[in-house]
């Protein structure tokens, strides 16, 4: 009720209003003969376009009187680029069931009520607005928004050290950069470097993902899921299932729900960072995976003693990054001490390993060894983060390079490379095989010094051969680096942010915010 209040105050003292959209006199009498043969846009009487600040600079709250809402099909907005941007307009659309689930529709006021986000900062934002209905009609306008400049955690990125910018030549394939980090709330930006979205509060959004209409984020210290909206309002919910005890690394789409990273106490014991749950938007948890328990479970079946290996207590196996592989109802999971490992969705069982052969699980284990791919070209994954699999079947991850840091006294920690590289792999799941078909290794790509980021780190690919490359570590864990990058090598643009370990850029994504629908 307060937040309500609050929201109607400000429109009673911010609100402002603008004409574009006011309705011409002529049509100020939708009754008689000339009103029926108009089309439903005219008779809505469009008018009295209101703005009001949002949660933060990037985001206001827009209203317009309407009266016709019954014959609203959608609406739509797109804001446009500054000038000098190379970044394709951010443009939403909102159908109307979207509208009236969120209470869009103020029936007592004759007012429609939405949020317009993805603005510039210190800018005057000009923003076209198209309201569409059931019989094909339009009514279009525009307005211009005004806004400050940003003041807040997440004002690192306001200032991007350009190293490369964007031209009309250099396109990246995508627009729009998701930054999980751990400074604030997650943080939009464009592919010129303008800041164009994040939320009020929330201290890091390390573990993250952007589904629908909603950016989800859990945290670190509780077991408590946070439902952030496009309008930077927020909810919290807590993870069902009390032996949770926080969450960790990254959130991904699961099969059904969220594939979620979690810590766990279980009759005293911490398990870190080696369970994986599935869990809904209200935080139901509706399917596990031990990865402690699967893998001693599979080594005492085929003779081996996985005390030694499954250390419950310690980081053995360090969970970074899983995801859900719909073309064989899989899942894969990147533990950064160890390996790659591709299990069956449904039992858990383990369908291949795919790791650095010099290290402790591949050495001194008959029965994980028995499950490794064999290499056929490239290099292996060490230290990895971010695993996706690309359209045509292939798996793509940042291989660090940075050897084991938990293996036990004694134990080989396999190799340090020392650089780091983008890596993706066309694997022969019934061959047990694997290739590296792609690289990019990015200061040696030109007979210098290479980039080495030991820890964190992503590469996404969004459009076929276009790739998003997030350095988060780089310089001894002093800087972060953002690059748009071909299959070829060429980049479209290269961003520098200061940093300390990963908070500034923990996970980088690209997001289709040049057209989003929601719905």
């Amino acid at each position: 009720m307060h937040t309500f209040l609050l929201r109607r105050l400000l429109w009673i003292v911010l609100a402002t209003p603008l004409a574009a959209c006011s309705p011409r006199e002529d049509e100020q009498d939708a009754g008689g003969d000339k009103g029926e043969k108009r089309t439903q846009a005219e008779q809505a009487l469009i008018g009295e376009l209101r703005h009001a600040p949002g949660a933060t600079v990037f985001i206001a709250h827009l209203s317009f009187s309407l009266r016709n809402y019954a014959d609203l099909a959608g609406i739509s907005y797109s804001v446009a680029p500054r000038p000098g941007s190379h970044s394709k307009p951010l443009a939403v659309s909102f159908d109307k069931s979207w509208l009236d689930r969120r209470g869009a529709w103020q029936s007592g006021s004759g007012r429609l009520e939405l949020p317009v986000f993805g603005l510039y900062a210190a800018h005057a934002n000009e923003v076209s607005l198209s309201a569409s209905f059931r019989d094909g009609s339009t009514h279009a306008c525009r307005a211009t928004i005004p806004t400050t400049a940003y003041s807040g955690p997440a004002g690192v990125y306001a200032a991007p050290a350009i190293n490369l910018a964007r031209s009309p030549e250099r396109v990246p394939g995508f627009d729009f950069v998701l930054i999980k980090n751990g400074l604030s709330s997650p943080v939009v930006i464009d592919t010129d470097g303008h800041m164009r979205w994040t939320g009020a509060a929330l201290g890091d959004s390390f573990t993250s993902m952007f589904g629908g209409d909603t950016f989800f984020i859990g945290d670190q210290g509780q077991r408590v899921l946070y439902r952030m909206g496009l309008d930077g309002a927020y909810t919290a919910v807590p993870v069902a299932d009390p032996k949770y005890t926080g969450f960790h690394h990254d959130l991904s789409p699961g099969k059904t729900g969220m594939l979620a990273e979690l810590n766990a106490l279980e009759g005293g014991v911490l398990r870190f960072e080696s369970i994986l749950a599935e869990i809904d938007a209200n935080g139901k948890v509706l399917k596990e995976w031990d990865l402690g328990r699967i893998f001693s479970a599979y080594m005492r079946s085929k003779g081996d003693d996985p005390a030694n290996f499954v250390r419950e207590g310690l980081d053995w196996f360090h969970m970074n990054s899983a995801i859900y592989h719909a073309a064989d109802n899989s899942l894969l999971v990147s533990s950064r001490e160890n390996f790659v490992v591709k299990l069956d969705y449904d039992t858990g069982a383990i369908r291949w390993l795919f790791g650095d052969t010099g290290k402790h699980w591949y050495v001194n284990y008959p029965s994980l060894r028995a499950l490794a791919l064999k290499l056929e070209a490239g290099k292996a994954p060490i230290g990895q983060h971010s695993l996706s699999v690309t359209p045509d079947g292939q798996l793509l991850l940042f291989n660090n390079g940075l050897g084991s840091l938990n293996q036990p006294a004694g134990a080989p920690p396999g190799l340090t490379r020392g650089y780091s590289a983008p890596s993706r792999y066309a694997i022969d799941d019934r061959a047990r095989t694997a290739r590296e078909v792609w690289t990019y290794e990015r200061g040696r790509d030109r007979g210098g010094e290479p980039l080495f980021s030991d820890i964190c780190s992503s590469v996404y690919e969004a459009t076929p051969g276009k790739y998003l490359v997030a350095y988060s570590s780089a310089a001894a864990r002093t800087s972060a680096r953002l690059l748009g990058v071909d299959s070829q090598g060429k980049l479209a643009f290269d961003f520098g942010y200061p940093a300390a370990i990963c908070d500034t850029v923990f996970i980088a994504e690209q997001l289709a915010w040049s057209d989003l629908k929601l719905c």
